[in-house]
């Protein structure tokens, strides 16, 4: 992969599985790839032939001309490569893998190239039912709307392996000046006091007592 742009991408998402299958939807961090962000997207698999784009960064959007999240994910590729991106789609969650992809999209600007890469995610619930992936492309002029045509496929299946070493120790939190103060334990069992009435009656009662103190020691 020659692209600056996936191979920054896939590095994070290698490092942060840490040696298992695919890291959780949750732990990803926009703020490690924010010069990404706006050429990625995450794709959820709802149900056996229903996947679906759930988020699209503007890039993307722009390229196919239209807001497409929400869309199947096909809408990126030209009809006839459609069934084989959905195969590839499929793969990334099953096998798993890692799948990267040439495209060409003729338009009024000329043909113009571009990289997709895909890669394996977990759900909250530890299923592998995303794709978090990322289209690079050759330039900035294009004639929107682009329909990818799929020129070549690299597949190479993710293996689990020993955790990686946490290369960032987390740093020592020294308490603030203040809110050091040591917790107070118990000195013994509490008295407890039960009142029976109303607290607030007049300090001189006229008829029956308003209420009673009961000490609980």
């Amino acid at each position: 992969m020659n692209d600056l742009m996936l191979s920054s991408l896939r590095t994070y998402w290698d490092r942060l599985r840490a040696g298992r299958i695919a890291p959780y939807r949750a732990e990803i961090d926009p703020r490690q790839f924010e010069q990404a962000l706006e050429n990625m997207f995450i794709i959820e698999k709802l149900a056996p032939d229903n996947l679906r784009i759930r988020l699209a960064g503007m890039k993307i959007c722009e390229m196919m001309g239209m807001e497409v999240r929400g869309m199947q994910p096909s809408c990126l590729i030209d009809e006839p490569d459609r069934v084989r991106f959905d195969r590839l789609l499929n793969l990334v969650m099953a096998e798993p893998a890692v799948v990267e992809l040439t495209l060409a999209a003729p338009n009024r600007a000329g043909t113009y190239r571009a990289s997709m890469l895909m890669m394996p995610l977990r759900s909250d619930f530890g299923d592998i039912n995303r794709v978090i992936g990322c289209t690079s492309g050759d330039g900035e002029f294009f004639a929107p709307p682009l329909a990818f045509a799929i020129e070549d496929v690299a597949v190479s299946p993710v293996e689990a392996g020993p955790a990686a070493p946490n290369l960032t120790p987390e740093p020592t939190r020294t308490p603030m000046p203040g809110f050091a103060e040591p917790a107070q334990g118990f000195a013994g069992a509490p008295k407890l006091r039960s009142i029976d009435g109303n607290p607030n009656a007049p300090s001189k009662p006229r008829g029956t007592t308003k209420f009673r103190v009961i000490d609980g020691k």
